[in-house]
């Protein structure tokens, strides 16, 4: 699952040096969009868009982009539902803007549909990448978090947040390692008491049936664990040389579509991507994450159990955690009553289908709403060209249904 993931990101930079000189690997300090979301135009469309900075318990400081009202729909003012939107690993909030047309895009989308639109970017992402003490921001032990610290700290900060602007409790919807961090949040805090319902786009909960040989392979030879830190080196040294090989001897073939060759190699082959959207997307990821959260989404693959970080030894979780194994997230304890919409796709190799079985299986006396779509892989859910047709309305249907 880590070299899974990684790939990802190499791959994103490969074809995007086929695509946007202005990519660089490594080089956050200058991304295409500076400050935020709302700081580029051609993003917010004319959208009436805000910044807001939230700080978690543990200090890191995480920017949080508002839309509050449509360019059509401008009833109720602020005094309208709450959405928060959760991108996943090696993303942040830009995820969501990745296709050209406002009517594609899920924020958009909502807000036209009446609601008041949150977008997250949690710690480390080039809008949230500092913390209340510069020296800590500037050390090493900033990077010492895993999705348990994304889910604990950053969705309640922001969560909490949103609840006490808007006055009003808030829909969720996260996609990838979003539903991840949301699961984590369900069973760590009292989400009942500020959220109202939770859209789970691709869930990553469970990771047993990774269909992709190339990350079950790197799960099991411990790849993550052995390259501790910040994820660029272990890109960089080596992810990076064996994809270049696959550039020089692919994407140069006349008529190979490189970016889905490559994508689809990933996540499994998606159906509805638009070329037109590749050069955003690419200029916007990856971005940084931590080596311990990949190493953490490894352990799930190896073990096929969701559970907390495991530090290695018994000691040392005995020292976090008070007994001598990471401790296991129970699903099961979810609130039975908290409405769940789970979205996933036929042809995904991250989330896939007998993964998000299980879930269903062990929620199955909780309120849960389910949305399968036959030819989705990862990236259709929220880059697809039919997304706007086949997903989207059902979302916005779940969330008018529990508001």
């Amino acid at each position: 699952m880590a070299v899974y993931c990684l790939l990802i990101i190499a791959i994103f930079l490969n074809v995007g040096s086929l695509v946007s000189s202005q990519h660089v690997f490594g080089d956050y300090t200058n991304p295409p969009y500076q400050t935020s979301i709302c700081s580029d135009e051609s993003l917010t469309r004319g959208y009436k868009c805000e910044d807001y900075d939230v700080i978690t318990d543990d200090g890191y400081i995480l920017r949080l982009e508002r839309f509050p009202e449509g360019r059509y729909n401008h009833r109720g003012g602020y005094n309208k539902p709450p959405v928060y939107l959760q991108h996943g690993l090696v993303a942040d909030g830009m995820i969501w803007f990745s296709l050209s047309h406002a009517d594609q895009t899920l924020p958009l989308i909502l807000v036209e549909a009446g609601f008041d639109v949150w977008i997250g970017n949690v710690r480390g992402t080039r809008f949230s990448k500092n913390h209340i003490s510069e020296n800590f921001t500037n050390s090493d032990k900033y990077w010492d978090f895993s999705f348990d610290e994304l889910g604990k700290y950053d969705l309640h900060a922001s969560i909490k947040f949103v609840y006490e602007e808007t006055g009003q409790k808030v829909h969720y919807a996260g996609h990838s390692l979003g539903t991840t961090m949301f699961t984590v949040a369900a069973l760590e805090w009292d989400i009942e008491k500020m959220m109202k319902s939770a859209t789970l786009i691709c869930p990553v909960i469970y990771l047993n049936h990774v269909t992709n040989i190339i990350g079950s392979i790197g799960a099991h030879a411990y790849l993550a664990e052995k390259n501790k830190g910040k994820i660029d080196f272990f890109v960089t040294e080596l992810i990076m040389p064996p994809l270049g090989v696959i550039e020089y001897s692919i994407c140069n073939t006349p008529g190979v579509n490189c970016f889905s060759f490559l994508v689809d190699l990933v996540t499994g082959p998606n159906c509805c991507l638009n070329a037109s959207a590749i050069n955003i997307f690419l200029k916007n990821l990856p971005q940084p994450s931590s080596m311990r959260t990949f190493e953490q989404l490894a352990q799930g693959c190896r073990t096929g159990v969701f559970s907390k970080y495991d530090y290695g030894n018994p000691a040392t979780n005995l020292e976090h955690y008070g007994v001598p194994e990471a401790p296991v997230y129970d699903i099961r304890k979810i609130p039975k009553k908290f409405p769940l919409l789970l979205c996933y796709g036929g042809n995904d190799q991250l989330a896939s289908p007998a993964d998000v079985r299980r879930v269903r299986s062990e929620l199955m006396d909780h309120n849960i709403h389910n949305l399968f779509i036959e030819e989705f892989s990862h990236i259709d859910f929220v880059n697809g060209m039919t997304s706007k047709d086949v997903l989207y309305p059902d979302v916005v249907e779940f969330m008018r249904r529990y508001n």
